[in-house]
């Protein structure tokens, strides 16, 4: 369906994991995108969950939502913003001037229609169709981190 757009956000690192505009950062702290009624409301098909200590969002919206909510994404336009790296040689830590394109966060269907996320490559978006309006929650990270339902004892041997 052309007429939808896939996009993906995470809320780890602000502006190199989601777009610096005032809209996001809301939908961010407000955690709009786990709000199922919300996601119903603006017929919004989300998938999020956790990966490591973030949490992820797979959101497939219709083209006009995103027009009136979020524009900016349909566009190559640039914006800046900066990190901390390490320079080893001086042994210091450094600020990093880092560009983004808005559209980076675009995902698009590969060759069998099916629609996989950046960050969490391994993700399906849920199908745009009217039953899935609202959210559903991956585990995959979490099932893939504690196989067969327990947890590595390594983290929680004592006698360390």
């Amino acid at each position: 369906m052309k007429d939808i757009v896939y996009f993906e956000i995470n809320n780890w690192f602000r502006f190199r994991d989601f777009p610096p505009d005032e809209i996001f950062c809301k939908w961010i702290i407000d955690k709009q995108f786990e709000n199922d009624e919300w996601c119903k409301e603006n017929k919004l098909c989300v998938m999020y969950g956790s990966i490591d200590m973030s949490m992820n969002y797979c959101i497939a919206a219709p083209k006009s939502w995103v027009l009136e909510n979020c524009p900016n994404l349909l566009s190559d336009k640039e914006y800046s913003y900066q990190t901390y790296g390490f320079d080893f040689e001086k042994k210091q830590q450094v600020l990093e001037d880092k560009t983004k394109k808005y559209s980076d966060f675009l995902c698009f269907p590969d060759e069998d229609g099916d629609v996989y996320g950046h960050i969490a490559d391994d993700w399906c978006f849920p199908e745009y169709k009217e039953e899935n309006f609202g959210v559903t929650r991956n585990d995959s990270w979490w099932e893939s981190a504690y196989e067969d339902g327990e947890e590595d004892d390594e983290y929680y041997d004592d006698e360390d």
